[in-house]
């Protein structure tokens, strides 16, 4: 009867052990969309000029003013706005040269609209997206680069 009790709480233990480690998530990737999105996103694209809640077909209709609704306005989405309209994907997973949010900002002539980001202060004097920001570094757009080429998993 000890062996019995014994048993049972040994493996009772090592169930225990094992949920516990099977149940516990890895940590998100480096290239994970919550990296681009506070480091690249947030301080350079949601601005009340730019890519903001309320943003209107006119200018892309691309609202990233939360990393929620950043992410499911980019991933799998159509391009909106005049000069990207029936041009492609803003994001395809697993394929940022196809990809219209990596061309943007990682090309001087994209295959629709003006590279990426623009200078609010100009977009707004000018009304027109030519280019006008700084780009973005290398790091940023290799980060973006990463992110999408491993599946733009929502992480």
């Amino acid at each position: 009867m000890r062996h019995a009790v014994l048993g049972a709480g040994f493996a009772l233990s090592v169930c225990m052990a094992v949920l516990s480690f099977g149940c516990s998530s890895p940590p998100p990737s480096a290239n994970s969309f919550s990296e681009v999105y506070s480091q690249i996103i947030q301080p350079t694209c949601s601005s009340d000029y730019c890519h903001y809640n309320g943003i209107g077909l006119r200018l892309g209709a691309l609202d990233m003013s939360s990393k929620v609704i950043a992410y499911w306005s980019l991933v799998g989405q159509p391009c909106g706005g005049p000069s990207c309209a029936g041009m492609g994907v803003r994001v395809v997973p697993y394929s940022p040269e196809n990809s219209i949010m990596y061309q943007k900002v990682s090309e001087a002539t994209p295959s629709c609209g003006a590279q990426m980001p623009a200078n609010p202060y100009v977009l707004t004097l000018k009304g027109s997206a030519v280019f006008s920001g700084t780009a973005l570094t290398a790091a940023q757009q290799q980060l973006i680069y990463n992110w999408i080429k491993e599946g733009a998993q929502n992480n």
